[in-house]
């Protein structure tokens, strides 16, 4: 992988040559240095300039090829930081003001801030009247609403840049009237756009404000009236979802630059019982069904062969019909339920996505890096039945979705026997489902607003023993010693996350033994149970009361046991510290989870996604919270309809 690199920068170089030597084998020549014997022996600045060229996931693993490698990636800032993007799943912002090692020593405290749940600072945004429709994208909280002059229309726009740790004061734009009535909007605040859904009987029209766009308004022809819509930007590509009387579902995209439609009913036709929609990227999308056992259906779709267009009046002529621009890639079916059992939603919801990083910003959370979250409920229509029906939060990573399109990609064309291999992968679930997803019951109070996600992060509000108890799920699992020396119980740790050698960025990380094991080996006073300081449960206690400090280690040296007592004492200082703060400790959940209920599925199945857990009280109880990369927004009054949300909380990070 290295070596195109390497040849391009030795073709390069002003002060590099090649030479034969006598033996006949080529040496690269410095002339400041001379031959050179051996390519791992190149000066560090070059090396440097070579692993800058590649991705981080390339870095760490150069960091195991030999000490001088090591060596060198070690006091390199800037490949310290690109690594150290690659663990948290980030990508580097726009030039600023900040060095390189001030954005590494930034998102080191940033991921430590996570790993804590430790705030900087909490602060109140002002952010009166009520809400009919909002958005938080890239540091921005944006809400909608009707204003005195205009009762019954919302035209009202508050938009809030939002504190953070490096920005404390924020700042806070109103428009009293944004010019049209306004049903939904969405905004992208890397690219100055903002659109908004003017909905009626006739016509859907969103109109955008945005300094790159052709047009000022992107059109579709609606004949019935629009009961319900929800929108999506993704980088040039603006995406609706639809509902039109008698409840049937319609995607309409748009290149909202060029003003044309890509995709709408006449090159795509939805599959039926169609739920939700959500993007995957610019140029791919799934949709949600509910029939079987419920379905997750992947799409990707070409720009350049855009649907029909539209006269530019009322008429709404068509001008082109081609050819269906869009593939239907596969069909991901979910576990496999009784007969008579019947799933009555399949919502989804994911963070925002940004064409780049805002402006002011070190980094973002990159877009392939992002959890889907999936709210899937079950019915049994027997009203004589013990119960009637369930609800799951499934979690599935962005990445899985783009594995299944590559996968399509590579299968295309013919097969052995001349069959076309065009259609899409039907993949049942035990294909797939096990390993890629995790099903937790569903327990957390209703999701009264959305942007919940952000990355792989989920933050869920749950009252807990009376108790408002924040959890906070984090799906950027690594067996890195750079992640995981941030959940260690002593904060005084230094453990030297350079040393690279065994990280493997990707790889699962290392499961955890089961107690089973403990259990059945009866101690004789030479065999210790050692905890680890990256998993506990809350207070170190599981439901059953036994102690759960970590995964089994035995140990018989004496030396070993009085370190195995300097760590607890180390937990029990720690968890005094938490308990004044409210903070609980990480619980690292690597081991699968058993769905086990016969009255709604046919069998039993078990969900790996790794994941950690994170848990906070409260002082207050929220009605909603919502997430970015560097913060938490906590809503404590419900706003809707004529409520008046009052002010946000803003816990930076």
């Amino acid at each position: 992988m290295l070596a195109p690199v390497l040849a391009q920068f030795a073709d390069s170089t002003d002060h590099s040559s090649l030479m034969s030597s006598k033996h006949g084998k080529a040496l690269l020549v410095n002339d400041k240095l001379g031959p050179v014997k051996r390519v791992v022996d190149l000066p560090p600045e070059l090396w440097t300039a070579v692993f800058l060229q590649t991705d981080g996931r390339t870095i760490l693993r150069c960091c195991a090829v030999c000490h001088r490698f090591n060596d060198i990636i070690e006091g390199s800032v800037e490949l310290q930081y690109r690594i150290e993007l690659t663990v948290d799943g980030m990508i580097d912002g726009p030039p600023s003001s900040l060095s390189i090692g001030e954005r590494l020593t930034r998102l080191r405290a940033l991921r430590r801030s996570w790993a804590t749940l430790q705030w900087t600072s909490k602060i109140t945004v002002p952010m009166p009247g009520p809400c009919h429709a909002y958005e938080l994208v890239g540091g921005v909280f944006c809400k909608i609403h009707h204003s005195a002059r205009h009762r019954y229309s919302s035209r009202h726009l508050t938009a809030a840049w939002l504190p953070s740790a490096l920005d404390t004061e924020g700042q806070m734009l109103v428009r009293d009237d944004v010019g049209l009535p306004t049903r939904d909007f969405a905004v992208d605040p890397s690219q100055d756009l903002i659109i908004y859904f003017r909905g009626n009987d006739i016509d859907a029209l969103p109109a955008l404000v945005a300094p790159d766009a052709r047009s000022a308004a992107l059109r579709v022809p609606v004949l019935l009236p629009v009961t319900n819509a929800f929108m999506q930007i993704v980088d040039d590509i603006v995406g609706m979802l639809y509902f039109i009387e008698p409840e049937r579902p319609h995607i309409t995209l748009w290149n909202w630059k060029t003003g044309k439609v890509v995709v709408n009913q006449s090159t795509f036709h939805i599959p039926p019982n169609t739920w939700d929609f959500s993007f995957i990227s610019n140029r791919a999308f799934f949709v949600t069904t509910v029939q079987t056992y419920g379905t997750i259906d992947i799409f990707t779709f070409d720009v350049h062969s855009s649907a029909p267009s539209f006269a530019p009046n009322n008429t709404y002529r068509f001008i082109t019909q081609p050819k269906s621009n869009v593939i239907h890639v596969a069909s991901l079916h979910l576990p496999p339920t009784l007969p008579h059992i019947r799933v009555i939603n399949l919502s989804t919801h994911t963070g925002p996505f940004l064409a780049r990083p805002p402006s002011g910003r070190p980094f973002v959370a990159a877009n392939e890096e992002r959890i889907h979250v999936f709210s899937v409920q079950y019915v049994n229509p027997n009203p004589d039945a013990v119960r009637r029906q369930m609800r799951f939060c499934v979690f599935l990573k962005n990445s899985t979705l783009e594995k299944y399109i590559k996968k399509h990609h590579s299968r295309t064309g013919t097969g052995a026997g001349g069959e076309g291999l065009n259609g899409p992968l039907v993949v049942p679930w035990e294909a797939w489902g096990r390993e890629n997803t995790r099903f937790m019951v569903h327990h957390w109070n209703q999701f009264e607003w959305l942007r919940y996600v952000h990355g792989h992060r989920v933050v869920l509000p749950a009252p807990r023993n009376g108790r408002a108890t924040m959890y906070v799920l984090d799906f950027n699992v690594h067996d890195t010693v750079r992640q995981n020396q941030y959940y260690r119980v002593d904060d005084g740790d230094t453990t030297d996350a350079s040393k690279a050698d065994a990280i493997s960025v990707g790889a699962p990380p290392t499961p955890t033994p089961s107690r089973d094991l403990w259990n059945s080996i009866a101690t004789n006073g030479e065999l210790h149970r050692m905890p680890t300081v990256g998993h506990s449960e809350e207070e170190g206690l599981d439901n059953t009361g036994e102690d759960d400090d970590g995964p089994v280690v035995f140990a018989s040296d004496p030396l070993q046991i009085r370190s195995f007592i300097r760590q607890r004492f180390a937990m029990h200082q720690q968890r005094l510290r938490q308990r004044n703060t409210g903070s609980k400790r990480a619980s690292l959940v690597t081991e699968p989870s058993v769905e086990e209920y016969p009255l709604f599925f046919s069998a039993p199945f078990e969900t790996a996604l790794p994941y950690r857990e994170l848990q906070h009280e409260q002082e207050v109880e929220y009605s909603g919270i919502m997430v970015d990369e560097e913060r938490i927004v906590g809503l404590e009054y419900p706003a809707f309809l004529n409520g008046d949300m009052k002010d946000i909380h803003v816990f930076t990070m």
